[in-house]
């Protein structure tokens, strides 16, 4: 039987959008890295079939934002067309974002702190992605 997180988006910017969905994963015991892998997967593979099934309008939404160079073909005001991502670029990104706390992963109310830590997934667990915004000025 599958074990099911939920999963919450959430920032430091002021009006920041949350965004909750859950992820299913075959075993009830997982690690930090594992969790970012599979979550990283999804909202790639979801964005990539929306662009190859002709949804021009789809927008990616994800833990990291594309590169620059994804960024300047995918762009808002682009005419080009909108490109598949590469999700092991993206995983990279995300666990380099990981290491470099700008992005939290807190299990309940703890806050993880390595990506090879482990993760027991329990009934009605919820896992937050805290992504933080660098103050800018000072």
């Amino acid at each position: 039987m599958p074990a099911t997180l939920t999963i919450r988006d959430q920032t430091t910017t002021p009006g920041g959008e949350d965004h909750t969905f859950e992820l299913e994963f075959e075993t009830e015991s997982i690690t930090v890295r594992e969790l970012i892998r599979e979550r990283v997967y999804q909202e790639v593979d979801d964005y990539n079939r929306a662009i190859r099934s002709g949804d021009a309008k789809q927008k990616f939404r994800g833990l990291v934002t594309p590169g620059e160079l994804e960024r300047e073909l995918n762009g808002d005001n682009s005419e080009l067309r909108r490109r598949q991502i590469d999700w092991n670029k993206q995983f990279e990104a995300a666990t380099d974002a990981f290491e470099h706390n700008r992005v939290l992963v807190l299990v309940g109310d703890r806050q993880t702190e390595s990506l090879n830590e482990t993760i027991r997934i329990e009934p009605g667990m919820e896992v937050t992605f805290l992504r933080l915004v660098m103050l800018v000025g000072g």
